[in-house]
């Protein structure tokens, strides 16, 4: 095979939009989303002339650009525009991700990668272009952990293009977020105002809510049927979850999981089950028939639609905090936390993947429990020395 035609490019320093910078320009074999081989006259931007002072700096610089399109076994760039990439990205990743996953990246992707950088070549996205976008969301006042899934979700978009070749470099990787602001303390409601909220809800919302409170479990979570229930063992068994009338597995779980209630919870739900006489195949919280008869898809209420049309007013009129379920199992997980429950125990019951992730999150509640823990501590060791303080300490002369 006879060896390509070796290139050296040129360089320029162009002044004549805005500050001095140096501009290579070079011949590169692309593939069109078409599947067709062109040959494509490619211009980049090298830098400034205040950190390239010079032409050879310039034609160093763009050696190592062109170093690999120069070698044999080079193969032409595979051309594909951001948006173009997209639509394989739904079928190459998306498609295989739980549904609560593929909403937070379409929501992204429509609201915010799509309208930046949908026009652009996928090659032709830069780490700069990726750090002003970044900077731009967060002059737009978005949130630290918005920032944050923005930055990793397009690194998830780049890295499958990088896997399916058509860039070979994640332009994502690393850019820069800003520092955390101040985040202020989350009111969490007491015992007292869940127990009020709770007797003043109807069913099953009343029992909805009880049962996030005490089992901590995600609302995702609340699909189970009856058969679910093992009243004898006190256990509630999680194999399923479901948003917005799809089903999933639970998340970070691989087999099933089981929380354990107490005697009062397994009233509570069986006193619920007797009243709607429900057999153990029935759905715990079924969908119901809508006013005028048209029924609902079979199934478990939507988790989605409960929070603002029947819980939030009830709480409203009691001026209770917020009312979330996040809220609701944060109040669980900070009680358990707060009272010396093993962190590994709490990790399974709240379903998390590690164990360090409850530490993390519930930091502030285990300020108090390490402090008394670290009185012990001191006390312990001391105690085993032995030593008792005289009535005075003798002084010694030092000589110097």
């Amino acid at each position: 095979m006879a060896r390509k035609r070796f290139q050296a490019g040129t360089v320029r320093l162009r002044t004549d939009r805005g500050p001095a910078y140096w501009q290579a320009r070079y011949w590169e074999d692309i593939v069109d989303e078409a599947g067709r081989t062109a040959h494509k006259r490619v211009a980049v931007r090298l830098g400034f002339l205040e950190e390239i002072p010079n032409e050879k700096v310039a034609r160093q610089k763009l050696a190592v650009i062109l170093n690999p399109i120069n070698e044999v076994k080079h193969k032409p760039k595979k051309m594909m525009s951001f948006s173009g990439f997209i639509e394989k990205y739904r079928t190459l990743k998306l498609a295989n991700q739980k549904a609560t996953t593929v909403h937070g990246y379409e929501t992204n992707i429509r609201a915010h990668y799509l309208p930046e950088f949908g026009d652009q070549e996928l090659s032709d996205i830069s780490a700069e272009d990726v750090q002003i976008f970044i900077n731009q969301k967060r002059l737009e006042g978005k949130a630290h952990q918005t920032l944050t899934n923005l930055k990793w979700g397009l690194s998830s978009i780049f890295e499958s293009a990088i896997k399916h070749g058509y860039i070979t470099v994640n332009p994502a990787s690393g850019a820069d977020l800003p520092p955390k602001g101040v985040k202020e303390k989350v009111k969490l409601p007491t015992g007292g105002q869940l127990l009020r909220l709770i007797e003043a809800l109807a069913e099953p919302y009343s029992t909805m809510v009880y049962l996030v409170s005490v089992s901590s479990i995600r609302p995702e979570e609340l699909a189970f049927k009856w058969h679910d229930l093992e009243p004898g063992e006190r256990n509630l068994w999680i194999i399923r979850a479901m948003n917005k009338g799809k089903f999933h597995t639970p998340k970070y779980q691989e087999g099933h999981r089981v929380v354990r209630l107490s005697e009062t919870d397994i009233e509570r739900l069986l006193s619920l089950k007797r009243r709607v006489n429900a057999k153990d195949d029935d759905w715990m919280f079924p969908n119901r028939i809508k006013k005028g008869g048209a029924k609902l898809k079979p199934g478990p209420m939507w988790h989605e639609h409960i929070l603002a049309r029947h819980i939030q007013p009830v709480a409203d009129r009691f001026g209770l905090p917020h009312i979330t379920w996040r809220l609701l199992r944060h109040w669980g997980s900070s009680e358990m936390i707060g009272n010396r429950v093993d962190p590994k125990v709490v990790q399974q019951r709240l379903g998390h993947s590690r164990p360090d992730i409850v530490m993390r999150h519930y930091a502030h509640v285990l300020d108090d429990v390490l402090d008394e823990n670290a009185d012990k501590a001191a006390d312990l060791i001391s105690g085993k020395l032995g030593y008792r303080i005289p009535a005075e300490f003798p002084v010694n002369p030092v000589e110097v």
